[in-house]
């Protein structure tokens, strides 16, 4: 596939980014960040996402990508379960190492400091240290180059009345936090 960027005001030489299409892309952040957990059988982990979208209010469905090299890709299309949890801002050390290591070989859990709880509808476990958990079974999935839209229908939902902000990622692994109201 050849990138195609068209004219911008901006000069390929003033951006502090190696190509057009590495700019463009960051313009599509800042992302919220998401934590989702998976099963299947007795494996279970734990990934974090920037790339997922509300896409239903009836039936409420929400759209996550997963990179298919991922084990969490694996218990998902085995599972055909998942549930998606919003960190916090004060979480971002443990998001960081969530995202820094694969769950094949070890419970991120137990390494990373994360409580699992037991799941109302879905076998992946909720994370108690998590703003909102959102219990999904996928209803379809989408083959989207070298990921997986994987949709899931939310069957239970799961919110704290904490304040704390939270976590967004400005791409590169910048994060920070937003207030909610």
């Amino acid at each position: 596939m050849t990138w195609i960027h068209s004219a911008s005001p901006l000069s390929k030489e003033k951006l502090p980014y190696a190509d057009a299409m590495e700019y463009d892309y960051k313009l599509l952040y800042p992302r919220q960040v998401v934590l989702v957990t998976s099963q299947s059988g007795e494996k279970r982990s734990i990934i974090a996402l920037a790339w997922h979208c509300p896409l239903s209010f009836k039936p409420p469905l929400i759209g996550i990508a997963v990179g298919k090299t991922r084990f969490s890709h694996y218990l998902i299309t085995e599972g055909r379960e998942f549930v998606l949890s919003i960190p916090t801002e004060n979480m971002e050390s443990k998001v960081m190492s969530v995202g820094s290591r694969s769950g094949k070989d070890v419970d991120k859990f137990s390494a990373f400091g994360l409580t699992p709880l037991k799941a109302d509808v879905v076998k992946p476990p909720l994370i108690k240290e998590c703003l909102i958990n959102l219990e999904c079974r996928v209803a379809a999935e989408l083959d989207a180059g070298d990921h997986t839209l994987f949709v899931g229908e939310v069957v239970a939902t799961h919110a704290s009345a904490t304040k704390d902000k939270l976590l967004f990622d400005m791409g590169g692994r910048n994060f920070f936090g937003i207030a909610r109201e």
